[in-house]
């Protein structure tokens, strides 16, 4: 999202959104383009966002609002990847 005005469009539930982040050091499925839908709000920026395998905060400038779908996705909505392999230190 580039602005926090489109927090207002947020519904809880209802509003599924993307990943513009990589958040694999959270989960290894938290890729750029991980859809989720948003079922609450954590602080006054971070969504409680359900994916598939885990739910997580997600700060609201590190997803964007998915336009014409609701509803929880399904695994097949999310992009394939290969988790690769982490090294003690590394981010």
């Amino acid at each position: 999202m580039q602005d926090r005005s489109e927090l207002e469009q947020v519904v809880f539930g209802q509003t599924r959104v993307i990943l513009t982040r990589d958040l694999s050091v959270m989960n290894p499925n938290l890729v750029v383009g991980s859809q989720g839908l948003v079922v609450g709000k954590l602080a006054n920026y971070t969504l409680k966002v359900a994916f598939p395998n885990v739910t997580v905060g997600v700060n609201w400038k590190d997803c964007d609002i998915v336009r014409g779908k609701t509803g929880m996705p399904t695994v097949a909505d999310q992009p394939r990847v290969v988790p690769k392999p982490r090294h003690m230190g590394e981010e």
